[in-house]
C-alpha cells in the first residue's frame, strides 16, 4: 500500500472518532445480537436432537429458540439504525468543514464543487454507515463464534479460523486494483459531468447553429467512456463477491463433511467411540453460515471502502488547505471599503472576469453595480462577500490588508444571490430561524395570504412550493431580520411584480440608511437611490460616480 493510500485510509479512520459513542453502542448491540443467535442455534439443535434421536417433542425449547431469534433481529435492527445515523453524523461534519473551503477555493468552479459535495454523500456515507460497521461487526462476531466453536470442537474452529484469515487477504489483493478503478471512475464522473452540464446550458446555441449531430456524437463518446469505467468497477465488485462465496461454500462443506463423518464414526470427534453428539453437530452447522453473515456484508460493502479512499484523495487537498488564520476582530465597525486594481479569473481560463477594478465604497449607503449579463457583477459581489479570494489587486476594509479584509467580509456580510436557498422546514423557520419575534417585513403579507397554512406552510426541496419571486421575498426578509454590517444582494427584484418591487426598493433604501448595501441589478429605479454606481462592461469598469 502506497503512502498516499495509507494517508487516505488514516484520514478516513480518524473521522470515526467523531461518532465513536454511537459506533460503540452499535457494537454492543451487535455482540448481544450474536449471543442471541448462539442461544437460538443451541435450543434449535436441542429441540431437533430430542425429536429425531429420542422421539420427544419439547415445545418450550422451540419457544425459547424463537424468542432468541426475535431478539437477534431486534438488536441487529437497532444496531443498523445507530450505525446509519453515525455515518450521517460523520459525513455531515465533513461537509461542514468542506463547504467554507469550497466557497473560498478559486481553483474549483461551482459545478466541480457541487459534484465534489455529491461524491462526498455518495461515497463517504456508505463507507461510514455500512462498510465500517460491517468491518467492526465481522471482527466482533467472528471472535465470539470462534470461541464458541473451539470450545465445542477444535477442528470446526480451525476451519472457520483459516477462512477468516484467507478472506481479508484476497480482499486486499482485489482492493488494490479496485481503488485505482474507482479513482479513475470518479475523475471521469466529475470531468464529464461538467461537460454534460455545459452542453445543457448551451443547448439553444447548439440547435440554432445546427450543430446537434456533432455534439451528440461527442457526448456519446464521453458517455461510453464513463459507462466503461462504471462496468469495470462493477466487475471488480462481482469478482470479490464470487471469491467470498467460493471460500464460504468450501468452509461450510468442510464442516458438514467433518461432522457427518464423525457421526458415522470415520473421524475422531470429542465423543469418538461413544457415538458423536448429534446436538453439537447440528449446533455447529447452524453457527457456520452465521459466522459468514457479517463477512458477506463486509465483502459486499468492500467496494464502498475503495470508493471512499478514492474520494478521500480528492477531498484531502481541499480540506487540508490552509484556511486564512489572520487574527480578526469580528466586531470592528466598517469605516471604509476600497478596491484597488482588482483582477479576477476563474480556474482553467485565462479570460479575466474582472479587470482593473478601482472603487471606494462608503461605510453606509447604497452601492449599485450595473452591467449586462456576464459582465462580472455576480463575481464582484462574491468577492465583496468574502466568498472568492482575490488573485490580483486588493480589497481593503478599514485600510487593512486583503487577507484580513476577506475574513472580515465573510463574517460581517449577508449575501442574497440570484437563486435563494430555502431550508427544509416551515415558512416561519425560514424567515425567523431561531429568532423569537413575530415582527416581520410588510411585504410578506401578500405571500402569507396565498398560503393556506400561513407560517406553518412546510417547505422542502429548496422551496419548490414557492415561486422564484416568493423565494426572494423570504430570503430578503431573513436578511432584514438578521442584519449584518454589509448587505449584498444580487438581482433582488428579478421575477417580482411592479408593486412588490416598489416595496423592496423602499426596504433596501431603509436598510442602506444605517449600513453598507451593495446591489447588482438591471432595475433602473435603483439609480435614483444609489449613493455610488459602478458600471461594468465585460469585466471592465466603464465609469463610476
Amino acid at each position: 500500500m502506497s503512502s498516499n493510500q495509507e494517508s487516505a485510509s488514516r484520514w478516513l479512520s480518524k473521522r470515526l472518532a467523531e461518532a465513536k459513542n454511537a459506533y460503540l453502542a452499535a457494537s454492543v448491540l451487535t455482540v448481544l445480537s450474536a449471543v442471541c443467535f448462539v442461544f437460538f442455534g443451541w435450543y434449535v439443535a436441542d429441540f431437533a436432537a430430542r425429536w429425531l434421536v429420542d422421539g420427544r417433542l419439547l415445545p418450550q425449547q422451540l419457544l425459547i429458540a424463537l424468542v432468541c431469534l426475535a431478539g437477534r433481529y431486534l438488536l441487529a435492527y437497532y444496531a443498523s439504525v445507530i450505525n446509519y445515523n453515525a455515518g450521517n453524523q460523520v459525513v455531515a461534519r465533513i461537509k461542514t468543514q468542506l463547504y467554507p473551503r469550497l466557497l473560498h477555493n478559486n481553483r474549483i468552479d461551482s459545478v466541480a464543487a457541487t459534484l465534489l459535495v455529491t461524491r462526498v454523500s455518495d461515497d463517504l456515507k456508505p463507507f461510514y454507515s455500512f462498510f465500517m460497521p460491517y468491518a467492526i461487526a465481522s471482527v466482533l462476531v467472528s471472535v465470539l463464534l470462534l470461541a464458541v466453536s473451539f470450545w465445542f470442537e477444535m477442528w470446526v474452529g480451525l476451519v472457520l479460523l483459516i477462512a477468516l484469515l484467507i478472506i481479508p487477504v484476497q480482499m486486499i489483493i482485489i482492493g488494490i486494483g479496485a481503488e485505482h478503478l474507482h479513482k479513475k471512475h470518479i475523475d471521469l464522473f466529475v470531468r464529464y459531468s461538467e461537460v454534460f452540464f455545459n452542453r445543457l446550458n448551451t443547448i439553444a446555441e447548439i440547435v440554432n447553429l445546427n450543430n446537434l449531430k456533432p455534439q451528440y456524437r461527442f457526448l456519446e463518446e464521453k458517455s461510453k467512456a464513463l459507462n466503461k469505467a462504471t462496468t469495470h468497477v462493477m466487475q471488480v465488485a462481482i469478482l470479490s463477491s464470487a471469491v467470498l462465496e467460493l471460500f464460504v461454500s468450501i468452509s461450510i462443506a468442510a464442516i458438514a463433511v467433518y461432522t457427518g463423518m464423525s457421526l458415522l464414526g470415520f473421524m475422531a470427534g470429542p465423543n469418538y467411540g461413544k457415538g458423536y453428539d448429534f446436538q453439537t453437530a447440528l449446533f455447529l452447522l447452524t453457527l457456520a453460515p452465521y459466522f459468514f453473515f457479517y463477512l458477506r456484508k463486509f465483502v459486499s460493502a468492500y467496494h464502498d471502502r475503495n470508493k471512499a479512499l478514492a474520494s478521500a484523495k480528492l477531498l484531502m487537498p481541499v480540506l487540508n488547505e490552509e484556511m486564512n488564520s489572520t487574527p480578526l476582530n469580528a466586531g470592528e465597525a466598517v469605516r471604509s471599503v476600497e478596491i484597488k486594481d482588482l483582477n479576477f479569473s476563474y480556474p482553467g481560463t485565462m479570460v479575466k472576469v474582472l479587470h482593473a477594478i478601482r472603487l471606494k465604497l462608503p461605510a453606509k449607503g447604497l452601492v449599485l453595480v450595473k452591467g449586462i449579463s456576464g459582465s462580472g457583477k455576480s463575481t464582484l459581489l462574491k468577492i465583496l462577500a468574502g466568498n472568492l479570494r482575490v488573485g490580483e489587486g486588493s480589497v481593503s476594509v478599514n485600510g487593512r490588508d486583503t487577507a484580513w479584509s476577506e475574513q472580515w467580509l465573510s463574517v460581517n456580510s449577508s449575501y442574497m444571490n440570484q437563486f435563494p436557498f430555502i431550508f427544509d422546514g416551515s415558512l416561519r423557520y425560514n424567515v425567523f430561524l431561531e429568532k423569537e419575534t413575530e415582527v416581520y417585513p410588510a411585504f410578506l403579507d401578500k405571500l402569507l395570504l396565498k398560503k393556506e397554512k400561513g407560517w406553518d406552510t412546510m417547505l422542502s426541496h429548496n422551496g419548490k412550493q414557492l415561486s422564484g419571486g416568493e423565494k426572494q421575498l423570504v430570503t430578503l426578509a431573513r436578511m432584514l431580520l438578521h442584519p449584518r454590517p454589509v448587505a449584498i444582494l444580487d438581482e433582488p427584484t428579478a421575477n417580482l411584480d411592479a408593486a412588490t418591487v416598489a416595496i423592496i426598493l423602499e426596504q433596501i433604501e431603509q436598510l442602506a440608511s444605517d449600513r453598507l448595501v451593495i446591489v447588482a441589478s438591471h432595475e433602473d429605479r435603483f439609480d435614483a437611490i444609489a449613493t455610488t454606481t459602478l458600471n461594468l462592461n465585460w469585466g471592465e469598469q466603464v465609469d463610476d460616480k
